[in-house]
């Protein structure tokens, strides 16, 4: 090159060059890409290569701050230090270093730290860092060293979360400052036995001798077998007694290989450690995301990444990692590792068991034998075994009652889930026969006072079984759909009618979901209403409707006293039921306020 930099000549292979030196070309052809995609891939290469040469740069310095790190931890841990020491030996691609002050200033700089990683840790995860060190101060008992992860991904050696390795900075015996180091653990390091990393083969020595194994015995050989097959950058980061739940865990999948989920939490409570085994023939890439859908189910929580092992033997095993940051409530482990087995289990088998404990004991294997095969895969991954053992029960209930004098071939049931909001319903409408035509359901739902967001239908493969269509509804305005779904006995009886044509479709069926009528009442309304209308009145029905609905104190009054003085069946003093109704609508009229309600 010249002293502009240009290339001047290309030194011929074998001979010695005269001048210059060794450069790396690296050539890569992509998809035609348009302008805006070339920049932004020109930018990742430019960003990349920064902190390839600044983590280059810098290493020689990054080691020396990680060798100074060592000695302080050596006089509080002699085993972290011990780890510190191995990692700086070869087994950590450093990449980064910064010293976090309590003020909020930041020195030593090195590294990607330099660059695209300048914030290796959020400012509440580096309050909870220096708390995670002042208490144990607090109480006697100093701690030496963090391992953790970073929510930053690495753009040298792997795409991976980086390893952060935090060493408190003591003056007088107070923590004032975090000295951070970020890299990645190379493949000799993540593939040593766990004998001959530091911190992990004090655990496991540790618990060797708790459990009273002999090393070369059986179970002794047994337990370094669990320790190998798990990453040793997550079993030197978590607690020990984290690391012997984990391990003993796996232990026992070694006797009896099987479906298990181990969740472990991070020291800060920012991560979720999620380690998942299965057997390797069901492994796939629905079932892998329908695992990841279960763990990431709680509001808030995020994947950062995941990986896959499959094993020797009969399993194989899923790891995820799931920022919790903005959870609340932190991933139930009981939970999902019950939906896991169910996800696993066979799908008929499965039903099978839910359809017992719907009190269909007797024939659960029959009824599943019959109606489990007939749910698609689309079915399976998105409502599972527990919903199909509902939907069968309402089938069948359907199949069983229909006869000539009972021609109805449609039934629905209202259902909500954990995440839906106040003014969300969810109804399924079963239907034996035909199709369900949209254009009729939806009037039909809106008369109920109901607006329809969605529609997802499920044929079953044998259409003699029926269909299944699963709405997404939001409530009428100023009602609670967990209020709605107390009273869903009523509400589904009087939609089964309507749909089934046995009953009137108009709006005096938003009485029975928005006012509590019973669907007789609702049809006493509903005849008033057309009398009067024979008689002059003027209002239209969805004015005399919305009165109603603006009134229900009103309206129940109405029903009670029509009742009282026409029910030939009425139980009770017909006269003192009399007179309540009519206190009763007395009371309502007087919360009316616009004379035009």
């Amino acid at each position: 090159r010249d002293s502009a930099g240009a290339i001047t000549a290309l030194g011929k292979p074998g001979e010695k060059p005269v001048s210059g030196k060794r450069e790396s070309l690296i050539y890569c052809e992509t998809p035609r890409v348009d302008a805006r995609q070339r920049r932004e891939l020109l930018e990742a290469l430019q960003a990349t290569l920064g902190d390839v040469h600044a983590a280059v740069n810098d290493w020689p310095v990054m080691q020396a701050a990680m060798a100074a790190d060592r000695e302080q931890v050596d006089a509080v841990d002699a085993e972290a230090g011990a780890l510190l020491g191995w990692l700086n030996g070869g087994m950590l691609t450093q990449l980064g270093h910064l010293t976090r002050h309590r003020d909020g200033s930041e020195t030593a700089v090195l590294g990607i730290c330099t660059g695209s990683a300048r914030e290796l840790l959020a400012e509440v995860s580096l309050a909870r860092a220096f708390e995670w060190f002042d208490h144990p101060d607090a109480a006697g008992k100093p701690r030496a060293l963090l391992a953790i992860k970073s929510n930053v991904q690495s753009r040298v050696h792997r795409a991976s979360p980086l390893d952060l390795f935090i060493v408190p900075q003591r003056e007088q015996g107070k923590v004032t400052a975090l000295s951070i180091h970020a890299g990645l653990w190379t493949s000799a390091a993540l593939a040593a036995r766990p004998g001959e990393v530091p911190v992990l083969r004090d655990v496991l020595g540790r618990l060797t001798a708790t459990l009273g194994y002999d090393p070369a015995g059986h179970n002794g050989k047994a337990l370094v077998h669990a320790f190998t097959s798990l990453p040793n950058d997550l079993l030197t980061a978590f607690d020990p007694a984290k690391v012997v739940n984990l391990v003993t865990a796996k232990m026992a999948l070694l006797d009896r290989p099987r479906p298990r989920l181990v969740m472990v939490r991070s020291s800060l409570e920012r991560h979720v450690f999620a380690f998942v085994w299965l057997p390797r023939e069901q492994l796939s890439t629905d079932v892998r995301l329908q695992i990841q859908a279960m763990l990431l189910a709680t509001p808030g929580a995020a994947l950062l990444d995941w990986s896959l092992e499959v094993e020797s033997g009969s399993l194989a095993l899923l790891r995820f990692l799931i920022d919790v940051r903005g959870c609340d409530d932190l991933p139930d482990d009981v939970a999902v590792e019950a939906l896991l087995v169910d996800l696993l289990r066979g799908w008929n088998e499965a039903v099978a068991t839910h359809l017992a404990t719907h009190g269909e004991e007797g024939r659960a294997a029959a009824l599943a034998g019959r109606y489990a095969p007939a749910f698609p895969t689309g079915y399976r991954l998105s409502y599972g075994a527990a919903e199909a053992a509902r939907d069968i029960a309402k089938l069948r209930t359907l199949a069983l009652a229909e006869t000539e004098a009972n021609p109805a071939d449609r039934a629905v049931r209202l259902y909500r889930l954990g995440e839906d909001g106040p003014d969300t319903l969810r109804l399924k409408v079963y239907v034996l026969k035909g199709a369900l035509e949209l254009s009729d359901a939806v009037p039909a739902l809106e008369n109920f006072g109901f607006r329809v967001a969605a529609e997802v239908p499920t044929f079953l493969t044998d259409p003699a079984l029926g269909s299944i269509h699963d709405f997404i509804l939001t409530v009428p305005a100023g009602l609670e759909a967990g209020a709605l779904l107390e009273r869903s006995g009523l509400i589904e009886d009087a939609l089964a009618d309507v749909l089934n044509g046995l009953a009137e479709d108009d709006p005096f069926n938003r009485l029975v979901a928005a006012t509590g009528l019973a669907p007789q009442a609702a049809n006493w309304m509903r005849a008033v209403y057309r009398y009067l209308r024979q008689t002059g009145v003027s209002y239209t029905i969805y004015t005399v409707v919305d009165a109603l609905v603006g009134a229900p104190q009103v309206t129940r009054a109405m029903a009670a006293l029509l009742t009282a003085r026409h029910d030939l069946a009425f139980a009770g003093g017909r006269g003192e039921a009399i007179t309540a109704a009519q206190t009763a609508f007395t009371r309502g009229l007087a919360k009316v306020s616009a004379i035009n309600d």
